[in-house]
């Protein structure tokens, strides 16, 4: 983001000083570390156990996979199959108010500011909505401008989209970096959109009302207290503002955006059942802000299987805030909550 421009300053300088293959993927990794992450205290705590690999599947402290059946895994005495007929999705809203288009030089932006995973069960037609704080601690790779693999370290999952200089690979080590976070299970299709694309979807609904809970010291508007229903920039700036709202930090925020997709759900529904291309409409409203695998006719299905009045399962994963060094937010996955979240969206017990 903006704010980490000084650093990025430095990494640039840094790299234009030094002459040698070797010293130049070593800046190019301080790019990645110095963002805020200092691995020697990040790791504490996230790599204590929370992912070695059995197969494609996760296994932490107190899991083990089974010799009868690999695919099989057993957490605190009891043993978990993987369910089937599962489709995951990821939806990423991305810190640029920009169209999509190849970056030209790298300065930090463009990382992930709301992250969610979507798993539908076709067998039931039913869903689970996973959010992840976008400064959940876990192994990203950290890649060259033309989106070379350098090195894989800890740190914040936001950044895993601002390693590249081309929006593709962006979304690809975003994809990766989530699919690692939860245990290397499969993200069959995603869509990056860009935060440009809010106003858009807001004002397409005719406008979502909300409690401002909040101070908004740049707002005319947004005043705490007050009932509003958000248009235009009011929208993107309830979503996206943190460090001049309330304590600054990102619980507030992601609490704000959860408030914000309660309020939008109804009025979606409504355009919905007015119109079933609506959905279709949306989709080709966000092209020109998104990075996606989904087509079209998906996107819509997704869209009014969501839209339907059964309430889908909302996860979080527990953990720990926290500062690195350099004064940056942080957050440690519980393993036990981690791995809870990973076998409710992914398992069942055996039978």
């Amino acid at each position: 983001m903006i704010y980490r421009k000084e650093i990025m300053r430095h990494y640039r300088t840094s790299r234009h000083n030094n002459t040698t293959r070797h010293d130049h993927n070593n800046k190019k990794k301080f790019k990645y570390l110095t963002v805020g992450l200092a691995v020697g205290v990040l790791g504490i705590g996230l790599t204590a156990g929370v992912l070695t690999s059995a197969g494609n599947h996760t296994v932490t402290q107190g899991t083990s996979s089974t010799q009868e059946d690999p695919d099989a895994i057993t957490y605190k005495g009891v043993t978990y199959v993987p369910k089937g007929n599962l489709e995951t999705y990821l939806f990423a809203g991305i810190d640029s108010p920009d169209k999509v288009t190849d970056i030209k030089e790298y300065d930090g932006t463009g990382q992930c500011d709301v992250l969610i995973v979507l798993v539908r069960d076709r067998s039931t037609d039913t869903c689970k909505l996973l959010t992840i704080d976008r400064n959940t601690m876990t192994p990203i790779r950290s890649l060259e401008d033309d989106g070379t693999y350098i090195d894989t370290d800890i740190a914040q999952i936001s950044l895993a989209h601002a390693m590249s200089l081309d929006h593709q690979t962006r979304a690809d080590n975003t994809v990766d970096a989530v699919s690692t976070l939860l245990g290397g299970h499969k993200i069959d299709g995603y869509a990056m959109v860009n935060m440009g694309a809010i106003t858009i979807v807001n004002d397409m609904v005719g406008g979502v009302t909300v409690t401002v809970e909040d101070d908004f010291p740049d707002s005319d508007t947004l005043i705490k207290g007050q009932t509003v229903t958000l248009h235009g920039e009011d929208a993107e700036r309830f979503i996206r503002e943190r460090k001049t709202v309330g304590d600054g930090l990102n619980d507030n925020r992601m609490n704000r955006q959860a408030q914000y997709e309660q309020a939008f759900k109804p009025v979606f529904q409504a355009k919905c059942s007015e119109d079933k291309t609506f959905p279709l409409d949306l989709y080709h409203a966000m092209e020109d802000y998104m990075t996606t695998n989904i087509s079209a006719k998906k996107f819509s299905r997704l869209a009014l299987l969501l839209s339907d009045e059964t309430d889908e399962e909302k996860l979080t994963i527990d953990g720990t805030d926290g500062f690195d060094e350099d004064g940056w937010q942080t957050f440690t996955p519980d393993e036990d909550s981690l791995q809870e979240v990973i076998l409710s969206l992914f398992y069942k017990e055996k039978k």
